[in-house]
């Protein structure tokens, strides 16, 4: 627990948060995955390009250095588009403006904001999901997508995704600095064409059926 308090720690630490919690718990991970649960609510089906990729263009408030900026949004919609694509923008009510503005001026589709169980369906119809550190980055995982998880200012080493995808960072020296705003401003140092070269690099693993069944 002391890697929650003390950065420096935090730097030095190589598990998981599931090991993490499993440790203080008392108990060994051995590879548990997430429980996320589709409701019966009818899937949304959409008629769009396969493959499908997600963009959730969002990560929270609390932490703008996060935030990947609006520039490279349009730009890599453009590139994943021009490579025959499907994209679908994802968010809540804090990235409703941006999507909106995001769809209009590249065409990518965008739905707008769900309650969070309807959220999970939505984020269930992608193939790969293109996120920083934030809660749809869980439900991806946890939904089994291939995922492309775009970090500067955590360490790497806590997230655990199951083999599922990839962690995009920036090559500088000062990654895991934990800073709310960075003066670097690092995660724009992350191009549009590093993101579309990883997104590209997961179609291969993508299931011939892909998606999950809601449960009865």
């Amino acid at each position: 627990w002391l890697t929650g308090v003390f950065d420096d720690l935090n730097r030095l630490n190589t598990l998981s948060y599931p090991q993490e919690i499993f440790e203080i718990s008392g108990l060994q991970f051995q590879g548990e995955k997430y429980l996320v649960e589709l409701d019966d609510s009818p899937p949304f089906r959409l008629d769009l390009p396969r493959p499908l990729v997600g963009l959730n263009t969002g990560a929270g408030a609390r932490w703008p250095s996060r935030l990947w900026k609006f520039e490279h949004w349009a730009e890599l919609i453009r590139r994943l588009r021009d490579r025959g694509l499907g994209v679908l923008l994802l968010g809540g009510p804090d990235e409703d403006e941006k999507n909106r503005r995001l769809a209009a001026g590249t065409g990518a589709a965008y739905l707008g904001t769900f309650p969070l169980k309807r959220f999970f369906h939505l984020v269930n119809e992608v193939d790969v999901m293109v996120t920083g550190v934030t809660m749809a980055l869980h439900i991806g995982i946890g939904l089994e997508k291939r995922v492309v998880l775009m970090n500067a200012i955590f360490n790497r080493r806590e997230f655990e995704m199951y083999g599922l995808g990839r962690i995009v960072e920036p090559d500088v020296d000062c990654l895991g600095c934990f800073k709310p705003v960075c003066e670097k401003d690092c995660i724009n140092l992350i191009t549009p064409e590093d993101i579309l070269q990883a997104v590209l690099g997961e179609l291969p693993e993508i299931p011939a059926q892909a998606g999950m069944t809601p449960k009865a």
